[in-house]
């Protein structure tokens, strides 16, 4: 985008040399993020047009997703829970928390 006559006179002068090369970098840089923009447009479509064509690819690619969020998500809840209750039981030493700990730790083995 190029100045206009107006913003070009009203413009103030450069504390240093080399608007040229500067004006020649914006012009590629604005030149990278249209081609970047046209990618992004187009990976896009792309993935639109995927989805309202085969309906049977997005059902299975969906379908593996969600198992694959499942598994993870159970993975990393039991991973959470064993590490809480390994950190819980080093304040079983503690006067008042111990006990705590202790009879709910006996209600738990009571109620399994």
């Amino acid at each position: 985008m190029s100045l206009t006559k107006e913003q070009e006179s009203r413009k103030l002068p450069s504390k240093h040399r080399g608007d040229e090369k500067r004006a020649e970098e914006n012009e590629r840089f604005e030149q990278l993020l249209d081609k970047l923009e046209d990618m992004t447009t187009k990976g896009r479509l792309k993935d639109m047009a995927f989805h309202f064509t085969d309906t049977k690819q997005v059902i299975k690619s969906n379908l593996i997703a969600g198992i694959a969020r499942g598994v993870g998500l159970t993975i990393g809840v039991g991973i959470f829970v064993a590490l809480l209750a390994w950190l819980i039981s080093l304040f079983e030493p503690l006067p008042y928390i111990g006990e705590l700990l202790a009879r709910l730790s006996n209600i738990i083995e009571a109620n399994r």
